[in-house]
């Protein structure tokens, strides 16, 4: 356990193995996952579609919608993450945290969520603006931010650092796992974005069932980016590599 008596346990598997350990995890874990979202997205999802959903209307990165998306995302959907990670190590371990335990956690890191989400968005940001390359660098680099800011304790570390120090001699294999993750949300989300476009009589109701539908789909990257950062820990922790068993 680290300092905050939060289980960490050791993880071995890579590539499509670690990929297909998370695609099991999320749908194992799929109803307490949506009870976390629901919580979260489903009041502030209600609101944000009640007062700005136009039909017809096409999103884009300046138009109200997309700005709402982006506040909600990190003012108040950054509690969810904390809340999905505390719940799935509880299930890889002895611990079985509960949906209780998991929820008082998560707004225990909410707002260091904001914080490090707000920092993180704006060196991601500053490095696209420079010149595009620098930002997708950066976006690899603290990959891992809201993992770790999820689990360990702020005060004592510094994730910038710490995220930078993980990706280290592993920038392609992240950016796999990245591509690879939103590349399966992307094809799950047309499927339902088709869907609801085939229902007659589009309203702020059927947007928020959307979005709630995303936002729930979108911690799938969340369990991906866990069992990296407990592969890394352990790759990086000294012992004897056939000491430590592999966590099914």
């Amino acid at each position: 356990m680290n300092h905050l008596q939060l289980p960490v346990p050791e993880f071995r598997r890579k590539g499509f193995s670690l990929l297909g350990h998370a695609f099991a995890l999320f749908l194992k874990n799929a109803f307490p996952i949506l009870i976390f979202v629901a919580i979260m997205a489903v009041p502030i999802e209600t609101i944000k579609n009640y007062y700005y959903f136009e039909y017809g209307n096409d999103s884009s990165f300046f138009s109200p919608m997309d700005r709402m998306d982006n506040i909600i995302g990190l003012f108040f959907l950054s509690a969810v993450t904390p809340m999905v990670v505390h719940y799935i190590l509880g299930q890889m371990t002895a611990a079985h945290a509960g949906i209780k335990p998991s929820l008082l956690w998560g707004l225990r890191k909410w707002l260091h969520m904001m914080m490090y989400g707000f920092l993180q968005n704006v060196i991601i940001i500053a490095g696209i603006v420079m010149l595009v390359v620098p930002g997708l660098i950066f976006a690899v680099w603290l990959m891992l931010m809201p993992v770790f800011v999820s689990i360990e304790d702020t005060s004592q570390s510094n994730p910038l650092q710490a995220c930078r120090e993980m990706a280290r001699g592993r920038f392609f294999k992240f950016a796999g796992y990245a591509l690879g993750v939103y590349s399966a949300i992307s094809v799950l989300s047309l499927l339902a974005i088709f869907i609801s476009e085939s229902v007659p009589g589009q309203s702020w109701i059927t947007a928020t069932i959307m979005d709630v539908w995303l936002d729930w789909l979108s911690q799938l990257l969340t369990i991906v980016l866990l069992l990296v950062y407990l592969q890394v820990k352990t790759e990086t922790n000294v012992m004897p590599p056939d000491s430590a068993d592999e966590v099914e």
